[in-house]
């Protein structure tokens, strides 16, 4: 078992993603420009988002938008549009508010984490929101790696806890009792088919177990390439944490 994460190790993190906002900021910043003439496009925001509500097809720079209500469409734009106006601002409120009540409870610096939510243009509103609430709910940390976003092939987003964040919630919570692996005898280019986390809760009769099967989960990335059992193992652990502690 993985220990505990120390402050110093922590605050090493922290400044890293902090170095990496600002690194990414700047590259944002020359993307503003256009062909040198002056002239500046805005980055996405919350209105640029449309998938989160299924009344619009088109959102413009300019914040109007186009919709298709059926053969009402022209003269449901106006109406439609305020609509859409009022809703994009009361989710950008309610966002704001997570983001201030998410870094209290976690205690980390409001701005740091508005700045991390900001650079994330591409994720849904409704997913950094869920984001949000998760940090509330497992003390979890996102500028220290503790927990983010993964995007899927099907283009669909989904927060993501890292095994930082499964090693948090285990040793904070006071019914984790242990956990075990187990692994497959049978290999597959000398790696286990499978590998099993089972983990023991005091206030549970049977431990709490997950196998993840390697031909299910692998993929083309590096780390896999070069840490095939780690990754699996890992995949076991999340997994498992889910199930149990969830």
């Amino acid at each position: 078992m993985k220990p505990a994460t120390t402050k110093a190790s922590r605050s090493g993190k922290r400044t890293h993603t902090l170095k990496e906002i600002l690194e990414r900021q700047e590259a944002a910043d020359e993307e503003l420009k256009k062909d040198g003439s002056g002239q500046l496009n805005k980055l996405p925001s919350l209105l640029d988002i449309a998938e989160d509500y299924p009344f619009t097809n088109k959102i413009t720079n300019e914040g109007s938008s186009t919709v298709q209500l059926g053969s009402n469409t022209s003269n449901n734009s106006n109406e439609s549009g305020a609509n859409l106006t009022e809703a994009m601002n009361n989710f950008h409120q309610l966002i704001s508010q997570e983001i201030s009540s998410a870094a209290a409870l976690v205690e980390i610096d409001q701005a740091q984490l508005k700045a991390w939510i900001d650079l994330q243009v591409e994720v849904p509103a409704k997913t950094i929101l869920h984001l949000l609430r998760a940090m509330k709910n497992l003390h979890l940390d996102p500028l220290n790696e503790e927990v983010g976003f993964t995007q899927y092939e099907d283009g669909s987003w989904q927060i993501f806890i890292t095994v930082e964040g499964c090693s948090k919630i285990l040793n904070q919570h006071p019914q984790f009792n242990g956990l075990v692996f187990n692994q497959s005898d049978t290999l597959i280019e000398g790696i286990p088919e499978w590998i099993e986390c089972s983990i023991f809760r005091r206030d549970r009769i049977m431990p709490i177990t997950v196998r993840e099967y390697l031909i299910e989960v692998r993929n083309n990335k590096e780390i896999w390439k070069k840490m095939p059992r780690r990754m699996l193992r890992h995949r076991a652990l999340q997994q498992c944490v889910r199930l149990a502690f969830s």
